[in-house]
């Protein structure tokens, strides 16, 4: 899909923050954003509170689009699209150890342990990436 030399790929191993899209059973959005990790060139890992708009939207809607923040000035758009399911066959993120590491301060800035965040988001989703406009 894209290089490892290219600034989007960078910008999505980097990033600690991206904002996902659902889209409820009768079309309605939410946005919100969320902790991700990259796991090759059209998967990217996410894990979500039970019960959530998300989780409920994507048990209805798998269709979503992910972000990353521009530059403030209308640049540096990332805008990914694709199909998002919940996949219990991913590792529990306190096993996750690469996404554990992409956000150790930020674990560690909250007071979370990788076990009490797993607690708190223990549902793994998995999106597939079907489009890159960038």
């Amino acid at each position: 899909m894209w290089t490892e030399h290219s600034n989007t790929y960078h910008r999505l191993v980097d990033e600690p923050i991206g904002w996902l899209t659902t889209v409820s059973d009768d079309g309605v959005p939410s946005t919100a954003p969320i902790w991700f990790y990259l796991e090759d060139d059209d998967t990217i890992t996410i894990y979500s509170r039970d019960p959530s708009v998300r989780v409920r939207n994507l048990t209805a809607n798998d269709n979503v689009t992910f972000h990353l923040e521009g530059n403030g000035e209308g640049g540096a758009i990332v805008v990914l699209t694709g199909g998002a399911t919940i996949d219990k066959a991913i590792q529990p993120v306190s096993s996750h150890l690469r996404f554990i590491a992409k956000y150790r301060s930020f674990l560690d800035r909250f007071g979370w342990t990788p076990e009490g965040f797993a607690r708190d988001y223990p549902t793994p989703i998995r999106m597939t990436i079907a489009s890159i406009r960038d």
